[in-house]
Formats: structure tokens, C-alpha cells, sequence
């Protein structure tokens, strides 16, 4: 059974295996990498993470393909880039022109052919598509989501997280910390940048920032220190579900950066990762 609550699909059945992929952001190579996975796992439950647009030069090509897979029973949710394009569309940035400094207009070009109106948006398959995601997929033992939730026993309660958006004081909505969050949702703290404990009992699967840039502590003092590369990162105390950190950089710069693909993650039924597809150990070879 499949429920959508709060922008959250929840369901209580459980699959052998599941592709993640998050980040698209318009990298072509990352297709490929889906479809050897896909090949490799026929009967995964395929889901993806959002951000597929802004960045690299095939957007339309990108959200193409995650239509027809959410056609075929794929779960594709909401990420940041996607919520910045439906806010732009709706005329409700909650920052003037924010989407267009983070690459807006070159995805409005790619899909239209030209800065489209926000009107033009609104009439679109992409907007139709991208409004009916999810922000949030929940099995029995997974928490899929773009950015992160409050890692405690109440991650799931909007009335717990903030009323009403105040990004300058990092005052983050449910929906917001969703899709935006970075180390409120990594540290117990900012300040002091200890990893905090995954207390909702479930592995919670995200990417949205590049693995690269994080780095802090466990509360015995062993460091994770930032990496030239952006492998799976999995943060995890003893007796405790993983959180798992998936995002390849492709988002990064395309001529320092070309393979920047992306990493399409194996979970299991119980959470772990099975197997990682990325250029490097896929592509390359």
C-alpha cells in the first residue's frame, strides 16, 4: 500500500533491491550509468533524488527519460533545482531571481528554446511532471529525500520543524529542510561540526551536495576529511542505520569536471549498499 502524505510517498512494502541516483543536473553519461545498473538489476525499484536540471547541457533529454521511468514505476522526487523551476513558475521565489543564478535560464533554453515566461512554464509536460513529485519516498526501512530530515525521532512532523521560512536565521519549514538542508542536517551542531545520530530507526539516502565537501567528526574524535573525488559517503554509529551521502558533483564545472557522472547506488531491502556505478569504476572502463 502507497500513500502520499505531506508531500511524502509512503509505503509498506519492501523490494530485493533499489537504484538511487541523485543529481542529474543535465549530464547525459549519467543515463548511461542508470541503464547499466538497470540492466545489471532489472527488478530494483528504481528511484531518483532530484535535481535533474540546471548544470550541463541536456536537461530535456534528462527529465524525458525520468518521465517515461516514473510511467514504468519508477519514484522520482523533488529536489531544490526542480522546487526553484515550479517556484520560478509560479511566481513565488522566495529570493528574487535566485533560480537564474543558479542556471535557470539555461535550463529554460535547453527545454524551450528561449527564457520562457513563467506563464509558458505553467503549460508545459515538465511543470506538469515536476509538480506532481514527491518530496520525500519512506519504506519500512529507507528514507529517500533530495537534502535530509531532522534526524530524530520526529522527523516526520512538520509541527516540529519550523512555522514559517526564515532562511537568514536558518529557520528551515518541513518542505524547506527537505530539500535545502546541508549541515543542520549533517552536525548535532554547526559550530562544532559533530556528526550527529540517526535516530529514526530507518537508513535516510540523500544528495544535493557534492560528497566531496563534507567533512566533520564522530563524537570519538575520528575525522572524515574531504575527498578529490565524490565517492558514496556513509555516516553511521554503532547500532545505528546508516545515512547515506550519494551526490557525484555533477553540477560541478563541466571543462574541469567532464566525468563528474554522478553515482547510481545499490541499496538492499535492509538498507546497505550493494553495489556503486560511476564513471570511474563503470564508464571508464
Amino acid at each position: 500500500m502507497t500513500n502520499l502524505i505531506n508531500k511524502t510517498l509512503k509505503t509498506d512494502q519492501l523490494h530485493g533491491n533499489y537504484l538511487f541516483i541523485s543529481d542529474i543536473h543535465g549530464n547525459l553519461e549519467t543515463l548511461d550509468l542508470i541503464k547499466k545498473a538497470q540492466k545489471d538489476y532489472p527488478q530494483a525499484q528504481f528511484v531518483a533524488g532530484g535535481d535533474y536540471v540546471d548544470g550541463r547541457d541536456h536537461v530535456k533529454e534528462v527529465l524525458d527519460f525520468l518521465m517515461a521511468a516514473q510511467a514504468s514505476g519508477g519514484i522520482i522526487i523533488r529536489g531544490n533545482h526542480e522546487q526553484m523551476l515550479l517556484n520560478y513558475a509560479d511566481e513565488q521565489e522566495h529570493q528574487d531571481g535566485i533560480w537564474f543564478y543558479n542556471g535557470g535560464d539555461q535550463t529554460l533554453k535547453q527545454l524551450f528554446g528561449h527564457q520562457a515566461s513563467p506563464e509558458e512554464v505553467r503549460q508545459s509536460k515538465y511543470y506538469q511532471f515536476l509538480k506532481t513529485t514527491p518530496i520525500m519516498y519512506e519504506t519500512p526501512k529507507h528514507i529517500f529525500v533530495h537534502a535530509g530530515v531532522r534526524p530524530d525521532e520526529k522527523y516526520d512532523d512538520p509541527t516540529t520543524y519550523a512555522a514559517e521560512l526564515d532562511i537568514y536565521h536558518h529557520q528551515y519549514t518541513y518542505d524547506f529542510y527537505r530539500l535545502w538542508a546541508r549541515q543542520q542536517y549533517w552536525y548535532q551542531a554547526v559550530s562544532d561540526q559533530v556528526f550527529a545520530h540517526n535516530l529514526t530507526k530507518k537508513t535516510i539516502v540523500t544528495g544535493h551536495t557534492p560528497t566531496s565537501g563534507i567533512t566533520g567528526q564522530y563524537e570519538n574524535g575520528a575525522v572524515l576529511h574531504t575527498s578529490l573525488l565524490n565517492p558514496v559517503r556513509q555516516i553511521q554509529y554503532d547500532h545505528e542505520p546508516a545515512r547515506i551521502f550519494t551526490d557525484g558533483g555533477s553540477h560541478s564545472d563541466p571543462l574541469r569536471f567532464p566525468h563528474n557522472d554522478g553515482n547510481v547506488v545499490v541499496l538492499t531491502k535492509d538498507g546497505s549498499v550493494k553495489q556503486v556505478y560511476n564513471y570511474e569504476n563503470t564508464l571508464k572502463n
